[in-house]
C-alpha cells in the first residue's frame, strides 16, 4: 500500500483525484491540502510515499515546494501548462500529467511510481538466504545479517537500523520493514521499534536493554512481551527464584 496526498488549489479537481485514488487499490489517501504550506504539515506527520502536485497555486508553487524543501517522496505533477514540463523532469519528477486527467493516464503514472518506490526502495530479502536482506542507503544497496541488527527505529517516512557496527538510514516504514524479518528472530515491542531478540540483555516492565540502549515497551505490545518471557521461562536453561 502506497500513503498519498494531493496538493491542489482547485476543489473539483481535488475531488476527481480523490475519486481516481479510491479505484486504485495499492493507493492510500491520508490528506489533502490546497497549497504546500499545508502539504508540508502533513508531510511531517504522516508517512507518504507519492504526493500529487499542482504547479501554478498561490503563496508558493509547486516547482519553488521542490525547490525549497527535501521532498523524498516520489512526485507526480497534475497541471494546466505544458511549458513546465521540462522543470519538472529536471526535478526528478516521476511523472508529468496535463488537466484534465484521464483516469488511463492516470493509473500508468502511478504504476511507474509503484516501481519505483518497491523496485529501487525499500527492502529486498534474497529467498536463497534467509540470514540477512539488502537496503538501499545512499545509494547503495547494504547487506545487512540479521545477526548484527540490534535494533530498528522508525523516523517517521524513515527506518534507522542499528547494528552492531554502525547506523543504516532507509526511507522505509516500520511495517515495511517487519514484513522482511524473521518472527523468530525480531519482536515490535512499541510502534517505533523493533528488536532483536538475541541482543536484548534486560527485560523491564515498561522497558527492554539492547547493547545499552534502554527501548520503550508499548501497553499495545506488552501482551506480546510476556507471551515470549512465558516461553522464556519454560526453558530448561531458566533458573526460577528459590523462595524461602
Amino acid at each position: 500500500m502506497m500513503n498519498c496526498i494531493i496538493v491542489e488549489d482547485e476543489p473539483l479537481v481535488r475531488k476527481q483525484i480523490e475519486g481516481y485514488i479510491e479505484r486504485i487499490p495499492f493507493l492510500h489517501l491520508v490528506g489533502t491540502a490546497r497549497n504546500p504550506i499545508i502539504a508540508k504539515a502533513i508531510l511531517q506527520t504522516e508517512v507518504v510515499d507519492l504526493i500529487f502536485l499542482d504547479i501554478k497555486m498561490p503563496q508558493m508553487s509547486g516547482i519553488e515546494f521542490l525547490q525549497r524543501h527535501d521532498v523524498f517522496q516520489q512526485v507526480i505533477f497534475i497541471t494546466a501548462y505544458p511549458e513546465y514540463a521540462l522543470k519538472g523532469f529536471e526535478l526528478n519528477v516521476t511523472d508529468y500529467l496535463m488537466k484534465p486527467v484521464t483516469f488511463e493516464r492516470f493509473t500508468k503514472a502511478c504504476e511507474k511510481a509503484k516501481v519505483k518506490i518497491y523496485g529501487s526502495l525499500t527492502v529486498k530479502n534474497n529467498r536463497e538466504h534467509p540470514d540477512y536482506l539488502y537496503v538501499k542507503c545512499d545509494n547503495c544497496l547494504e547487506k545487512i545479517a540479521f545477526v548484527d541488527i540490534l535494533f530498528i527505529e522508525s523516523m517517521l517516512n524513515y527506518v534507522q537500523i542499528v547494528t552492531t557496527e554502525r547506523k543504516y538510514t532507509v526511507y522505509s516504514s516500520l511495517k515495511a520493514i517487519k514484513g522482511h524479518l524473521p518472527q523468530s528472530l525480531f519482536l515490535k515491542i512499541h510502534k517505533s521499534y523493533i528488536v532483536a531478540l538475541h541482543h536484548i540483555s534486560t527485560f523491564g516492565q515498561s522497558q527492554v536493554q539492547v547493547a545499552g540502549h534502554k527501548l520503550p515497551i508499548s501497553r499495545r505490545n506488552l501482551q506480546t512481551i510476556k507471551q515470549y518471557l512465558t516461553t522464556i521461562q519454560q526453558n530448561p536453561l531458566y533458573i526460577s527464584p528459590q523462595t524461602k
